[in-house]
């Protein structure tokens, strides 16, 4: 789309994505395009969040831990049950 000489005036001067390649932005003196370009932070890729083991585990893989924990306390104090009385 072309701007208009009657609506070029009533834009103002600033950084607006460049039509022709939506990663960088173009600067527009607010009477015509420059020969200035700059990144556009919009189209930037978003950076990876660092992995954490408790984002990891799904609800199964806590109740499955939380189950074998169980398991394994109970069966410590059974032994000491057991060995205290024998």
């Amino acid at each position: 789309m072309a701007v208009t000489a009657d609506i070029a005036h009533r834009i103002p001067a600033g950084w607006y994505p460049d039509r022709d390649n939506r990663t960088r932005r173009r600067w527009w003196n607010g009477v015509e395009w420059t020969e200035y370009y700059s990144a556009n932070p919009d189209s930037q890729p978003a950076r990876p969040q660092p992995h954490s083991l408790r984002r990891a585990l799904t609800f199964k893989d806590r109740v499955a831990a939380c189950t074998i924990t169980g398991l394994l306390v109970a069966n410590l104090v059974l032994l000491g049950f057991v060995s205290h009385v024998l």
